[in-house]
């Protein structure tokens, strides 16, 4: 008789949220990872600690109501654990990480400028250097706010061709000539190098 149990492994998926508009995104990354079997969402909200008791006690319950507001909505299969901590947002998050084992860290990018990321810092940027699981950092879909000046604008032909044809097309019929890019891209066929002894042990 196998003593293996049937359950599927535990995953940890561990969100770091603090209220701003990048929160919600980060609820909904962590949700998508942790709807696969076996998998808790912990969402964690850090305050600084830093002021008198009155304060403090508005701090935790303000941290108290983004934790439950940002909780929910969420699907019922997914299992979700709340954690409100004090100190450094970097060490916090970190540390419960380590205490919970947890496999994914979810945190959001916020768009700061260079002034601001000197005086405010970023979470993001040590976390993802000092942690010691895979991080993933959450952005808003934004092709058409900022701009990045290395980068070309996209032809809004060939956006229609991939919106009109749900993906199967990406270029319009100018591009798909000859794309300016030189880039490749091809789909490979179902059922394709099946037997190859090249793609097997």
């Amino acid at each position: 008789m196998s003593t293996q149990s049937s359950n599927p492994p535990r995953t940890v998926i561990l969100g770091a949220v603090d209220g701003s508009a990048a929160s919600p995104y980060v609820v909904a990354a962590g949700a998508k990872f942790a709807a696969m079997p076996g998998a808790e969402l912990h969402l964690v909200h850090v305050i600084d600690a830093v002021g008198e008791t009155r304060r403090l006690t508005e701090q935790l319950e303000r941290g108290r109501q983004i934790l439950e507001e940002l909780g929910r909505g969420l699907p019922e299969s997914i299992p979700l654990m709340l954690h409100l901590a004090a100190g450094s947002p970097t060490r916090e998050i970190l540390q419960l990480a380590a205490n919970v084992q947890a496999d994914l860290i979810v945190v959001g990018a916020h768009d700061l400028s260079r002034l601001e990321k000197l005086l405010l810092g970023s979470v993001a940027e040590p976390i993802v250097r000092k942690a010691q699981c895979p991080v993933y950092v959450v952005r808003r879909k934004d092709y058409h706010g900022k701009v990045v000046p290395e980068l070309e604008p996209p032809c809004p032909d060939c956006l229609e061709t991939q919106r009109a044809t749900a993906g199967r097309q990406l270029w319009c019929a100018r591009h798909a000539q000859k794309h300016v890019h030189g880039r490749v891209h091809y789909e490979v066929p179902q059922g394709f190098a099946e037997g190859s002894t090249l793609l097997r042990p």
